[in-house]
């Protein structure tokens, strides 16, 4: 589909790289955020990862925070992110195809704090009545839940 991807925070472009380089090593935390979020379709797999959960509230778009707009939700941030404006630019030695606006920028296989994945429930079990859905049979999808 494309060959390469930005990624943006706020309406500014926190992360730009090659595809390939992008998935396999992103460097801005909102990058990595984003694809912990990615639906993986084997069960197992989806239950031994680790989702990153941001807190905080998304600040206004119209009233941007001074400095990095993602460093009240970020959990690298530090005095300088919100005192000074990241330049989007190669960091830790990578090609000027990968750049990143990020004062602490991610190390290869860095990890940021996360939550594990929310258990899924049987919709069954939710209670209510099941209700009839164009499309194949649904029956299982409960119209009002507790």
């Amino acid at each position: 589909m494309s060959d390469r991807v930005a990624v943006m925070y706020l309406g500014q472009i926190v992360e730009v790289a090659g595809r390939d380089d992008l998935y396999s090593r992103p460097r801005h935390p909102y990058t990595k955020a984003l694809q912990s979020a990615i639906p993986v379709p084997d069960p197992d797999e989806a239950d031994r990862r680790t989702r990153t959960v941001l807190g905080g509230d998304v600040p206004s778009p119209i009233d941007p925070p001074r400095g990095c707009r993602f460093h009240p939700r970020c959990p690298k941030a530090q005095t300088r992110c919100a005192e000074e404006m990241p330049v989007l630019e190669p960091r830790l030695g990578d090609s000027f195809g990968h750049r990143v606006a990020c004062h602490f920028p991610l190390a290869d296989r860095e990890e940021l704090p996360g939550a594990p994945p929310p258990k899924v429930t049987n919709v069954a079990s939710l209670g209510g009545p099941a209700v009839p859905m164009r499309g194949g049979d649904h029956s299982a999808i409960p119209w009002d839940t507790p």
